[in-house]
């Protein structure tokens, strides 16, 4: 998917260029609406008319993982968590089966739970590991990252659009808005 994210100063343009793009049926994955940073959210009776094919999120600057680096870090801890712990499990479980070490034998445990414990400790090595593993990639170096983050705290709205990589948006209705500026985000 391409990621846009379109400055503006108001938050009627955006709903202006929404409507405008769904007219023009142009394939929006996903769209959100950021408030500027420091702002109040605004509570609207219907903010705008969305169809199944357009939607907007109107969202605080810290609730979007795009923007938010810790946000992005919870989610691949809670992916990578999801097949370490049991892969640790059964490798902890394997690893007292073919050894017969007696670690917690002589701890004092019974020795009929020796290979469970050794599960144990391989769940809990899982855990660790999805833990300190997800911190390794760091988006808080990121240019446009800190460009987005100032154009925020300078008051402006952010539009935030995700259309599929295969889809080229209509930049002469895009440009017709009075946006401040468009800065266009990593294709994945």
């Amino acid at each position: 998917m391409s990621t846009y994210v379109i400055t503006l100063r108001e938050k009627k343009p955006a709903k202006e260029l929404l409507l405008k793009l769904r007219d023009a049926e142009t394939p929006i994955l996903n769209c959100d609406l950021i408030e500027p940073l420091g702002k109040k959210m605004e509570n609207e009776d219907s903010p705008i008319d969305t169809s199944k094919d357009v939607f907007i999120n109107q969202s605080n600057f810290y609730d979007i993982k795009l923007l938010n680096p810790s946000l992005a870090k919870k989610e691949r801890q809670k992916t990578l968590a999801s097949w370490l712990i049991p892969f640790g499990f059964v490798a902890g479980l394997s690893f007292s089966q073919m050894t017969n070490l007696n670690t917690f034998a002589d701890m004092g445990f019974p020795n009929q739970f020796e290979k469970i414990l050794g599960g144990l400790v391989g769940m809990l090595s899982g855990a660790l590991g999805s833990f300190f593993s997800s911190g390794g990639i760091s988006q808080e170096t990121n240019d446009d990252l800190s460009a987005i983050r100032k154009r925020s705290e300078d008051g402006f709205w952010l539009l935030i659009l995700e259309l599929p990589i295969e889809i080229e948006p209509p930049w002469a209705i895009i440009n017709e808005t009075n946006n401040v500026e468009i800065i266009t985000l990593g294709k994945e």
